[in-house]
């Protein structure tokens, strides 16, 4: 033991050791840009002025950096040439960047200081026309999450917007400590100005609110500043205890539609608690309509008691309103066969309400729910969460993104009809497609692929059977750091279609992700994904070119309950979790191996989340056929996740299926309940398990706490001779683990951990 003053005799090595190579191939790969959103309006000469915004991480930072550039397209652009954009111009402190319809105001939401939640900057042309602080006392942080809010809605006039923040505090604690009232009298000055002891505010009642990525946040509710008067007012008359948002104007601009999600579920009556809202599509929300009062020539409000009347009575999921061109329909997503069934994620329908005057119609069905498609190249049904905030290529065509199979796709869906059509190219390079904007009959698109970084096409012919897409260039895009230009060219990927064991009928498949050079099989590792109801699109990830370039293929899982294959696939994984899952994961990594690409003697497994249930269970179930594991805020004993996650019924519905699983649902499990929840949790198989596991957690996580994992590492500890363990604990990181820095120590702790056990 070395004395004191001394040097240890063993120097302290910092781990991952011997990673440097990969460190710099990884920081390269990481700093490729992502198309965030896009704008496309009407430009001079017949063309069309674009505006992209990109997102690309900031490592030293652990943030996003967002920056836009703007272009002009010019008519009948053929793609035949780069365009020259703008200087980026850097977002820094933007919450939100909302361009108004017509292109020729934008409203920018820049964060708030000291007593103030934000500030709002109305631009006109080449200026500020208008800055407001907006204090604490009025509303809180803005939502611009891509579910409560997107952007802010502009009246048709552009004389007032809407858009969504936190509700304002109901009540503030009083000050302690300080009591004695100082005896000057007013008239000699404000008392805050004097002399004083020190106080500090008590803390006020504990408020729920919807877990994962909402933590600590108050309701999101509606807002409408008025550009006229410059004032800003709450938008009175919604349901109590609900939280408002997804805000849309009427054609006229005298009331708002809006989604209203009620604080308690009641398609689960005996989940008393608000439940975590991130990813679940079965909480139940209605479509609302409420006045907006103006003010009178009398300086007097048009509307004293506003009282907002519902507009989808009936349905148990309403929501992402939009006004078709022209006013008379009203078209939105339902969700009802997530929220009737409980599964947190589920085929939608497209819905429509016609409007005339204020007056609606009989809600009608334009999109309906697909159960089986009956071939790959069949609609395989709706797979999104909302809709584009300006998604119509004219009065009757509608354009949104959507799994299809195991990739993503523009399709064009007619009002009239119903008909829904692939606009996006199915190329044989197995690309992902992203509708990004339209304007006067133009689309813009982002596509990417597993060896390809988004990059966006264009098109003039959306509405054609066959239209024709040209890439949309700009100027300074490429080339990349030379470690990634050399990477990509390498990678190779083809997507396997696998029979399920138990059930030949339901598709499975496996995106198969190698290096060109094939004269060897290689280390392979498996990847099922999270969910369990998502999907791994084809689409460019760097962790994937990362590991392809060490050295190892890829099996990237859709196993049955995957989005983008059917509402029979989605329905057949619950009640069988653990099974089917597992199962198909085996029939994929089967396949892989005939393929003559796989080492078979070198496979580990990674995934997060129920991905990271999957390997939990995998290692166990199958400990002979992995060398290794990487568990990513995983589940691992839906007994204990019973108890702390903000998704108790994902517990049920997964464990026992949808009827048995709704009719079980409480706060209390029972003792057969919490018998189930063991057999179908890794935890089950721990004492069996042979691989070495790496385990990385999100100090934040409120979906599986990180006492789920460490509650397993416990009893796997507790086995004589048990194999390695490895945990990481990132504090401030909530369950996707997705900041930039954890992120990056992720995938570089994972090649590590596989460059131990498989190479």
């Amino acid at each position: 033991m070395a004395q004191a003053g001394q040097q240890p005799s063993e120097e302290v090595h910092a781990e991952p050791q011997g990673m440097e190579e990969e460190a710099c191939l990884l920081t390269s790969l990481q700093e490729v840009p992502n198309v965030s959103k896009c704008w496309l309006r009407p430009g001079h000469a017949g063309g069309l002025c674009l505006t992209v915004q990109y997102s690309q991480r900031n490592l030293p930072g652990n943030s996003q950096r967002k920056y836009a550039q703007t272009t002009h397209v010019p008519k009948g652009f053929s793609g035949d040439h780069e365009l020259t954009p703008s200087f980026p111009i850097e977002l820094k402190d933007v919450q939100m960047l909302s361009l108004s319809p017509s292109g020729k105001r934008t409203l920018i939401v820049r964060g708030g200081s000291e007593g103030n939640s934000c500030s709002l900057e109305i631009w006109m042309g080449n200026r500020m026309t208008k800055e407001l602080v907006v204090p604490k006392k009025q509303h809180g942080g803005v939502y611009n999450d891509g579910w409560f809010g997107s952007g802010a809605a502009w009246s048709p006039d552009e004389s007032r917007l809407a858009y969504v923040a936190e509700a304002p505090a109901a009540s503030q604690t009083p000050a302690w400590g300080g009591l004695v009232k100082s005896s000057k009298s007013s008239s000699e000055g404000d008392e805050k100005d004097t002399a004083a002891p020190k106080t500090w505010r008590g803390q006020g009642e504990w408020q729920e609110d919807w877990g994962e990525l909402n933590v600590g946040k108050r309701p999101p509710s509606l807002f409408v500043l008025d550009l006229k008067r410059w004032s800003l007012k709450p938008v009175k008359g919604l349901p109590q205890d609900s939280s408002v948002g997804q805000p849309e104007w009427t054609p006229d601009g005298t009331s708002l539609a809006c989604t209203v999600w009620f604080h308690k579920a009641h398609n689960f009556p005996t989940m008393p608690q608000r439940l975590g809202i991130v990813y679940c599509m079965n909480r139940p929300c209605s479509l609302y309509s409420v006045k907006i009062p103006f003010i009178c020539k009398n300086n007097t409000p048009s509307d004293l008691n506003p009282q907002a009347k519902c507009l989808t009575e009936g349905l148990v999921s309403a929501a992402s309103p939009k006004f078709a061109p022209g006013g008379d329909r009203l078209i939105f997503l339902s969700h009802d066969a997530a929220a009737s069934s409980g599964v947190h994620h589920a085929t939608a329908a497209l819905k429509c309400l016609n409007w005339s005057k204020g007056a609606q119609s009989a809600v009608k069905t334009v999109v309906e729910v697909v159960d089986s498609p009956s071939s790959d190249d069949t609609f395989p049904g709706l797979y999104l969460g909302a809709l584009p905030e300006s998604p119509f290529l004219d009065s009757n065509t509608l354009l949104v993104t959507s799994q299809w199979r195991s990739s993503t796709a523009v399709l064009a869906i007619s009002l009239d009809s119903g008909h829904v059509q692939r606009v996006s190219q199915h190329d044989p390079d197995r690309a992902s497609w992203a509708f990004a904007a339209t304007c006067q009959g133009s689309v813009v698109a982002v596509t990417s692929s597993i060896c390809q970084p988004p990059n966006l096409q264009f098109t003039t012919q959306a509405a054609s059977n066959s239209p024709v897409w040209v890439p949309l260039a700009l100027e300074g895009s490429w080339p990349f750091d030379k470690a990634v230009e050399r990477a990509l060219p390498n990678m190779q990927h083809d997507v396997l279609k696998v029979k399920a064991t138990n059930a030949p009928d339901l598709p499975v498949e496996a995106v198969l992700i190698t290096h060109k050079d094939t004269t060897t099989p290689r280390p392979t590792i498996l990847m099922p994904h999270g969910g369990p109801h998502s999907c791994y699109p084809t689409s460019y990830f760097s962790g994937y070119t990362f590991l392809v370039s060490l050295g190892y293929n890829l099996v990237l899982v859709n196993f049955r309950g995957s989005t983008g294959f059917g509402e029979d696939s989605i329905q057949s994984l619950p009640g069988n979790i653990a099974t089917n899952d597992v199962l198909d994961c085996m029939a994929c990594l089967q396949a892989a191996i005939e393929t003559g690409l796989v080492e078979k003697d070198k496979v580990g497994v990674m995934g997060g989340s129920h991905g990271g249930f999957l390997t939990g269970n995998l290692v166990g179930q199958y400990p002979s056929s992995f060398k290794c594991g990487v568990l990513r805020n995983p589940v691992m004993d839906l007994g204990l996740m019973i108890h702390c996650s903000d998704i108790p019924d994902w517990c049920y519905i997964e464990a026992f299926g949808s009827k048995e699983g709704l009719r079980r649902m409480q706060v209390k499990p029972t003792l057969e309940d919490l018998k189930r929840f063991r057999e179908v949790s890794p935890i089950a198989h721990a004492d069996k398990v042979t691989a070495p596991l790496f385990f990385m957690l999100g100090g934040k996580d409120q979906r599986v706490p990180q006492r789920d994992a460490k509650q397993y590492l416990a009893a796997f500890k507790a086995r004589h001779n048990a194999p390695e363990t490895r945990v990481i604990v990132f504090p401030e990181d909530t369950h996707a683990l997705d900041k930039p820095q954890t992120e990056f120590e992720q995938f570089l702790n994972a090649a590590w951990w596989f460059k131990r056990f498989l190479k």
